[in-house]
């Protein structure tokens, strides 16, 4: 990816990425639990906040990266357990419409798995 960044007509940063920001009144209750380039993990107090951006339509091996980061997120979750979860971001993929994209069965078994709610519906 740095080479795509470092030349061509798209210099800095054309693919997107996460990034999270945390009011100064929390961050003595707030650790950076994992930061990756496409989600970051953050605790604050007992809640659990990530922030993830899946790859777009249409990119290569997009479910299998859409799997890991899944697997990864589930991982750190498994770990605090304790920990109420917030997923956010930006999924890149319709969740209204089921069997329209593969990513949304990946999506919806995340929120299966973790007795997750969307707050879209």
């Amino acid at each position: 990816m740095s080479k795509c960044v470092e030349s061509g007509v798209l210099v800095g940063r054309p693919f997107g990425g996460v990034n999270s920001l945390i009011n100064k009144k929390l961050r003595h209750v707030t650790e950076t639990i994992c930061c990756h380039e496409r989600y970051t993990v953050i605790k604050v107090l007992n809640y659990l906040i990530v922030n993830v951006y899946l790859p777009c339509v249409g990119s290569v091996d997009r479910l299998l990266i859409c799997s890991d980061i899944f697997a990864d997120i589930q991982s750190w979750c498994n770990k605090f357990d304790t920990c109420e979860v917030i997923i956010a971001g930006d999924f890149n993929c319709d969740l209204t419409v089921s069997g329209a994209d593969k990513v949304f069965d990946c999506v919806l078994g995340f929120v299966s798995a973790n007795s997750l709610i969307r707050c879209d519906s």
